[in-house]
């Protein structure tokens, strides 16, 4: 009695005929990069932009305790200038010499005479270096000037 009984299945059945290869693409491992190369990339991304560092410094600069004063609530419309332990100016991200600060200053100050010139200066700066970015600042026309400070831990 053919037909009647049960149907035997064999491995050969269930595999495609060229040579047992799957029909479907596994996903699982792109999406495991994926994730990864994400968690890495927020991960730097938090490392470069440090809280209370500003928009375009981009260094990590040891500030000085300060009385509590006004605070700066939206530093993206503030030119932050940081003044580096070693003496080295960063504007927008990038190192600067004197005369390309002075030019960074001068265009600022043609733009908005008014807009805020935010100092972020290490606190193992030479105070001297700290006075001369200041001076360049008001020279180009800035006179909005003032120091980034933390607040004292109480």
């Amino acid at each position: 009695m053919a037909g009647t009984g049960p149907t035997e299945t064999s491995l050969e059945d269930s595999v495609d005929g060229e040579g047992g290869g799957f029909t479907e693409i596994n996903i699982v491992p792109l999406v495991d990069i994926m994730l990864v190369l994400l968690v890495i990339l927020m991960a730097t991304s938090t490392a470069i932009l440090q809280q209370g560092q500003g928009e375009g410094s981009g260094f990590r600069v040891n500030l000085p305790t300060g009385s509590n004063s006004d605070e700066l609530t939206s530093v993206q419309e503030n030119l932050v200038v940081a003044v580096l332990d070693d003496g080295t100016v960063v504007a927008r991200g990038a190192s600067v010499s004197e005369q390309e600060l002075s030019a960074l200053f001068a265009q600022e100050a043609q733009t908005d005479p008014n807009r805020l010139v935010l100092v972020q200066a290490d606190e193992a700066a030479l105070h001297r270096r700290v006075v001369e970015v200041m001076e360049t600042a008001r020279k180009a026309g800035l006179r909005n000037l003032a120091i980034a400070t933390q607040p004292e831990e109480q």
